[in-house]
């Protein structure tokens, strides 16, 4: 299948990844009449037709250039970008080579003035002031863009970003493909701001402050889309049954490890602390609850088996995770209603000879 971005590009809503730009040409011009160097600036293909309908009053049988008002800098790795144009609908163009460095990025776009509808094979989101859509160029099959009314036009403030860069898996990122997301509070407003400010006045940087500004831009990215999936039933219920398991599976491994906690296991499953509470919350348990549980169960085995008779408690408590058999002898006793010593008293006592 070809790529869905060939019209989208015309627009440079999938921006290619390009070298620090100092003073960014911006102004309005016709796509069908640009210059090359402002076909690359947009990142728009060179000599490419696309599938394209202006419309006019609701007629979209006119088909030409399209005028579109376009400021677009660089700023690092990113490429942050403001464009108008008038009420547009594009479509998937015939087959043509994929674009590598597309597949490689994902795009966050916020609508200043207007709407837009995009579609993808699975699925469709709409988004207008207020919103900010996070989602992949090269799976887009259509999309259609409407002025706020008519004599008006759709204008946006977007952002490219290269998918390595963003400090999160990248099963999490496609997750939130096509999410529609405020840009109005919290963080999404934070990110919408700074990227509008950066893309209507992207000339009165200094090139030595595009990375710094680009790290930024990275950061409030990761932020925004980690917090949507903390606090969004986003993620199916399947994956997180085996997100959870994978943890579990992690504490069975490592009970050993006396520094064995939430903050490890976040880190060891690429995921906030507070999201991990949450998973457990859900199975009606605590992170701490659990691996306190486990580590007394396998203590709890080792102190009834009698080849282990010999071997102190306080080693046994050690072996697995308890730094103080003070602590542990209270939680055994907790969990078990008796001490250590007289559960193994009883327990080999009792045991088979």
């Amino acid at each position: 299948m070809g790529n869905p971005t060939r019209g989208l590009r015309s627009l440079g809503l999938g921006a290619k990844m390009l070298s620090p730009v100092r003073h960014p040409r911006a102004g309005p011009f016709v796509t069908a009449r640009a210059t090359p160097d402002r076909h690359r600036l947009a990142g728009m293909p060179l000599a490419e037709p696309w599938d394209e309908n202006r419309v006019r009053d609701g007629d979209p049988s006119c088909r030409s250039g399209v005028e579109m008002r376009d400021t677009s800098a660089q700023f690092g790795a990113v490429t942050v970008a403001r464009r108008s144009f008038e009420p547009l609908r594009l479509w998937r163009a015939a087959e043509h080579p994929e674009d590598p460095e597309l597949e490689e990025t994902c795009q966050l776009l916020v609508p200043m003035a207007g709407s837009l509808q995009v579609i993808w094979a699975d699925g469709h989101a709409t988004s207008g002031v207020g919103d900010l859509l996070v989602h992949d160029m090269t799976r887009v099959l259509a999309a259609r863009f409407r002025a706020p009314e008519r004599g008006l036009r759709f204008e946006a403030a977007m952002v490219t970003v290269p998918r390595s860069l963003v400090s999160l898996p990248t099963h999490q990122v496609d997750a939130m493909l096509g999410s529609s997301m405020s840009a109005t509070d919290g963080i999404g407003a934070l990110l919408a701001s700074f990227i509008t400010g950066l893309a209507e006045n992207p000339g009165t940087y200094r090139p030595a402050d595009a990375p710094r500004l680009g790290m930024v831009v990275l950061d409030l990215v990761s932020a925004l889309l980690a917090h949507a999936i903390e606090t969004s039933p986003v993620i199916p219920p399947a994956n997180r049954e085996a997100l959870i398991l994978r943890v579990q599976a992690f504490v069975q491994e490592h009970l050993r490890d006396p520094g064995l906690g939430p903050r490890a296991l976040a880190v060891e499953h690429h995921i906030s602390t507070s999201y991990l509470h949450r998973l457990f919350q859900r199975q009606g348990s605590t992170v701490g609850g659990y691996i306190r549980a486990q580590r007394l169960d396998r203590a709890r085995r080792d102190l009834a088996d009698p080849a282990l008779r010999d071997v102190p408690i306080h080693s046994i408590a050690a072996k697995w995770g308890f730094s103080h058999a003070a602590d542990f002898s209270r939680a055994f006793r907790r969990a078990y209603g008796v001490s250590p010593r007289d559960f193994r008293r009883e327990a080999v006592h009792t045991a088979p000879r």
